[in-house]
């Protein structure tokens, strides 16, 4: 599996308007439906919007945008949430994320955006492929872990088998039946191998995180058998026929949701694993603590920060307007000019885009020493100079 953390798309989205100053505004909110009088809840909700937004600042055109952003229907199911950031008065992104807010709602305006959300929602760039399966030959789509599924990820893509044969033998008497059932069994294998073969080219080309598999269990099992290695070891069976009702619907949701999770939870405990061996060792390949965190963003140095956004709290670090981008004090900004004092977890989540480093949220818990944040570094730190 290949995959990116969010940075990386946040850093192609934004470029260079992370880079220098200008007014950020953001708003985080749960936009569900399924609640009781979802019409004056959704008119609740957008006046809190409107109301934080101008209390901290906001011009009316500003006001106005992310106020006509919420307004608009979400299009997936609930839960869901909407995240909208401008910059200088320009929408620079509005979002629709699947699922229940991953922290608390947020509506600010300052000199650095709170991306946080968007990280917790797409903590992986990581696409999962939908495959059902049956006799007469499969359907695969593709979606993408905290996107919402649009137009050209729903495009479903079908490959159909020989079904002249594809029937259950006649429970009849009779010399041929197990020679029909050895050839519609026959069939069977063919078109399962042809799907597994157009899946495989999907595989290729996206390089997945997941495969969830499903329908006729028979099927299910033809086609995982003729995918590859590499590929089987991608795949999730779910035992439930998706389009039978919506009960079965939503068990399949739920399934793929758990696979998901526990991808995600692989890849930050491996973090973890990692971060506690080079700590142990003393091998200069990790640093702890938000002051080293700070020092290894400086140099570029930071390849995944692992970050607890509620363990950092409060504190503020310095934004600056260019390399090395963040700082502790002004005496470490190197003569970069300070865009100002900003909530401590946004200057780090910047900090981390503009350098192309890997951005983890963690448990501070589960960090070495239980600090806020940590580090693994890309060269490792030099030996500490004697007083």
């Amino acid at each position: 599996m290949t995959s990116t953390n969010a940075t990386s798309e946040l850093h192609e989205i934004l470029g260079q308007r992370l880079e220098g100053g200008g007014t950020w505004a953001w708003a985080y909110v749960d936009v569900s439906g399924n609640v009781e009088d979802p019409r004056r809840q959704a008119a609740l909700k957008l006046r809190a919007v409107e109301g934080a937004l101008r209390d901290q600042g906001a011009s009316a055109d500003v006001v106005d945008l992310v106020a006509g952003e919420f307004e608009q229907e979400p299009g997936v199911p609930s839960p869901v949430t909407r995240y909208v950031l401008l910059h200088d008065g320009e929408i620079v992104l509005s979002e629709v994320l699947p699922g229940v807010l991953h922290g608390s709602e947020t509506v600010g305006v300052g000199a650095v955006p709170d991306l946080v959300p968007l990280v917790a929602h797409r903590p992986m760039d990581l696409s999962v492929l939908v495959v059902q399966v049956g006799r007469e030959g499969g359907t695969f789509r593709t979606y993408r872990l905290g996107h919402a599924p649009h137009a050209a990820s729903l495009d479903e893509q079908s490959v159909l088998g020989r079904s002249d044969t594809l029937h259950k033998a006649k429970s009849v008497p009779g010399s041929r039946q197990p020679h029909w059932q050895q050839h519609t069994e026959e069939i069977w294998k063919q078109t399962s191998g042809e799907v597994a073969a157009a899946v495989e080219d999907v595989v290729r080309r996206i390089r997945p995180g997941l495969i969830a598999v499903a329908g006729d269990p028979r099927a299910q099992e033809l086609f995982v058998q003729t995918l590859s290695s590499e590929a089987r070891a991608l795949v999730t069976t779910v035992p439930v026929d998706p389009r039978a009702d919506d009960a079965s619907k939503q068990a399949f949701v739920e399934h793929v949701e758990i696979a998901l999770a526990r991808v995600i939870a692989t890849r930050r405990h491996d973090l973890e694993d990692l971060l506690r061996t080079h700590v142990g060792r003393g091998d200069n390949l990790a640093v702890t603590g938000v002051g080293s965190v700070v020092s290894a963003l400086q140099q570029a140095q930071g390849a995944v920060v692992a970050l607890d956004a509620v363990a950092v709290g409060d504190r503020t670090l310095l934004a600056l307007a260019g390399a090395p981008w963040v700082a502790t004090a002004p005496e470490q900004a190197g003569g970069t000019p300070v865009i100002g004092a900003v909530p401590a977890v946004c200057a780090l989540v910047r900090a981390a885009v503009l350098t192309d480093a890997e951005l983890v949220l963690v448990n501070a818990a589960s960090l070495p020493g239980g600090v806020a944040a940590a580090a693994l570094l890309r060269w490792p730190v030099g030996p500490a100079v004697p007083a």
